[in-house]
């Protein structure tokens, strides 16, 4: 059986003490973190091929 969604606006329940502009800044900052940890992930693995010992 397939669930399905309604259709219409979802509220999502705040935490206590974070407004909407608090939470858009630290997904924000998630994103940015997001990015730094994939490019330094792909650096890495790039240096790897470059520096490959047999």
């Amino acid at each position: 059986m397939i669930a399905t969604r309604q259709q219409g606006d979802v509220e999502m329940d705040l935490p206590q003490g974070f407004t909407p502009e608090e939470l858009g800044r630290r997904r924000a900052a998630s994103r940015r973190l997001a990015w730094i940890l994939g490019l330094a992930a792909l650096a890495i693995y790039l240096l790897g091929f470059i520096y490959y010992r047999p």
